[in-house]
């Protein structure tokens, strides 16, 4: 199978429409508090523990996590979260190389893109809960082409997207991080979220997670 795709990603676009779809974010998108931006912490999360494990020992909660990516919700006219997207065309971003494919249960599959960029180096886009997917690990997908559709979550029903600098999470987290002291790694598509005891290295900046909404206005020039 070949690393890349032959054709470089000289363009992007977002896989949902930004007139239609976005984040939900709290008093702006919607009353709960809820914030699904890139690098932002989701109090509306709750305390359950997830696989980070702080230096006492403990599980840390969900609501501190910082999230990886980006999970965009429909909106209606007034740009209010609805629960309505299943079922909408999710798209390739750009030009690339489906490299990875993961069914995930009821929350629908994960899809994983290699890109090449212009200037030899190479990004990852994942989607996460989507549902109906057409290609195949080792398919070659041009930007706007669909690669599934919104899974069904109910009232949760959205796209959660990342870009990032590596493809295999498997190993992510050294053993004195938050992560690697829990159960974070052996994730290859990672867990979309990141912590650590140490605040430089607690956001998903620090471990190769670029802000998706920002990398696909950059890399268009677009301001």
């Amino acid at each position: 199978m070949p690393a890349v795709t032959p054709q470089p990603a000289d363009r992007f676009d977002f896989p949902l429409d930004p007139a239609r779809y976005g984040p939900y974010v709290y008093g702006v998108s919607g009353p709960a508090k809820v914030d699904t931006r890139y690098g932002v912490q989701n109090p509306g999360l709750g305390d359950d523990g997830k696989c980070f494990v702080d230096v006492s020992g403990h599980k840390v909660p969900f609501r501190l996590l910082y999230h990886a990516g980006e999970d965009w919700f429909l909106l209606d006219a007034r740009r209010q979260v609805t629960g309505d997207a299943k079922g909408h065309p999710v798209r390739a971003i750009g030009n690339g190389l489906v490299i990875g494919k993961q069914d995930i249960g009821s929350q629908g599959k994960i899809v994983v893109i290699e890109h090449l960029l212009m200037d030899g180096s190479h990004v990852w886009s994942a989607y996460w809960h989507v549902d109906d997917v057409p290609v195949a690990v080792g398919s070659i997908v041009y930007r706007g082409d669909a690669i599934g559709v919104v899974a069904d979550q109910g009232g949760n029903s959205h796209v959660h997207w990342e870009i990032r600098t590596w493809f295999d999470g498997t190993n992510l987290y050294p053993p004195t991080t938050a992560g690697g002291r829990g159960t974070c790694n052996g994730r290859v598509p990672a867990l979309g979220y990141t912590w650590d005891d140490i605040p430089a290295r607690a956001v998903p900046g620090y471990w190769g997670y670029l802000d998706p909404a920002k990398f696909i206005r950059s890399m268009n020039n677009d301001k």
